[in-house]
């Protein structure tokens, strides 16, 4: 194995560990603060966290090299993933607002850093499949910590099961030690605040929005909707069924993005999205609310390697880290959006911005393939 394959596969081993982690974290967040009639806090620091990363997504190809690198900004944004779940474990609200800053400056490092050794690590034909990777590794650790907080929860208590999933997190930066940038650290980059309003990426604005802000819904209103439904017994169940369909789209359509036509992949994705969501809020039936899951998991884990390879395929190498930025910049305005709907209206109705921008993202595919086809 050559040392580009080697990073992509620390990488997703990594991922597999830290987002067991926080993952479970983030997906019981709401739903264990809520039954302690805090659930407004869980959704204030989730809206912070999100903000946070969003305005580091603005700044990352700037600040990444003044955190020593590639590698170092790895490190350190995972390690703030572990300070974000021992600060539940210490129940302090405080606490946890400064940790939620502190996460959301640590994700942009994360992200933007795994994105771009992945990518440097990749060529044309592979770098949907390696991007699928790091997916896969995410959600595969999404699935077992899930369930296994589903047992842990009942069992412990809520500081006691934070802490399990600090280690695991910690666990998951051994790791990056071992990554090894194939194109060496990069070097200082200019700042292009600016390019957040690049006319080629706002095209894409919808796309990423709308696939985000259902990324959101899956853990706050589709956790409210299965718990009416089913009860609180069957989140582990079906968030399982929306992982490993995560896994599924995430991996089959990264793989696939190497062969066929990406605009026409992703218009199929949002397709697929949408008619997930009409079925959750159209009905409360299980068969169709496992197929809506179904539907919206494949979906959404798959725009993301789809996306980030179009990405290396039309943008100038020079600006790929600026491209990456600026797409966690959207991602991010998704996740706050969905979580702002749900501080003010019912599961339902909360879903309805994301259904608008997937709606407007067919238009900014189509535009966004004639705005580079000179470049590809």
């Amino acid at each position: 194995m050559n040392n580009a394959q080697r990073n992509v596969f620390l990488i997703s081993f990594s991922f597999f560990f830290i987002f067991f982690g926080f993952g479970t974290a983030q997906q019981y967040l709401v739903i264990l603060f809520a039954e302690q009639g805090r659930g407004n806090l869980a959704l204030t620091s989730l809206f912070i966290l999100y903000g946070a990363f969003l305005a580091t997504g603005i700044v990352a190809a700037k600040i990444i090299p003044l955190f020593g690198g590639l590698k170092k900004s790895l490190l350190i944004g995972g390690l703030t993933y572990a300070i974000f779940t021992a600060s539940v474990a210490i129940n302090s609200a405080m606490l946890l607002y400064i940790a939620s800053i502190l996460i959301g400056i640590g994700a942009g490092l994360l992200w933007v850093s795994s994105g771009q050794i992945i990518r440097d690590s990749s060529n044309e034909r592979t770098v949907g499949r390696n991007f699928a990777y790091q997916t896969v590794g995410m959600y595969g650790g999404n699935i077992l910590g899930i369930n296994i907080g589903s047992y842990l929860v009942q069992v412990f208590s809520v500081e006691r099961v934070y802490l399990v999933l600090t280690a695991s997190i910690l666990l998951g930066l051994i790791f990056i030690l071992w990554v090894r940038p194939v194109k060496g650290e990069i070097k200082p980059s200019p700042f292009k605040p600016y390019y957040m309003f690049n006319k080629k990426m706002l095209m894409l604005l919808p796309l990423v929005f709308g696939a985000y802000f259902l990324q959101a819904q899956v853990f706050t209103a589709v956790n409210f909707i299965i718990v009416s439904l089913l009860g609180v017994s069957s989140i582990a169940l079906m968030i399982t069924i929306i992982k490993i369909s995560n896994i599924v789209g995430g991996f089959s359509s990264g793989k696939i993005s190497g062969w066929y036509d990406k605009s026409n992949l992703l218009i199929l994705l949002i397709l697929m999205a949408l008619l997930g969501v009409t079925l959750l809020i159209g009905t409360r039936t299980l068969i169709p609310v496992i197929f809506s899951a179904i539907l919206l998991g494949f979906s959404m884990a798959a725009i993301y390697p789809v996306c980030l390879a179009w990405l290396n395929e039309t943008i100038p190498a020079e600006n790929y880290i600026y491209a990456l930025g600026v797409f966690h910049v959207y991602s991010n305005l998704g996740m706050l959006s969905a979580i702002l709907a749900n501080l003010k209206f019912n599961s339902g109705v909360s879903f309805v911005p994301g259904i608008a921008a997937l709606a407007l993202a067919f238009p900014g595919i189509v535009m966004f393939r004639k705005a580079t086809k000179k470049l590809i």
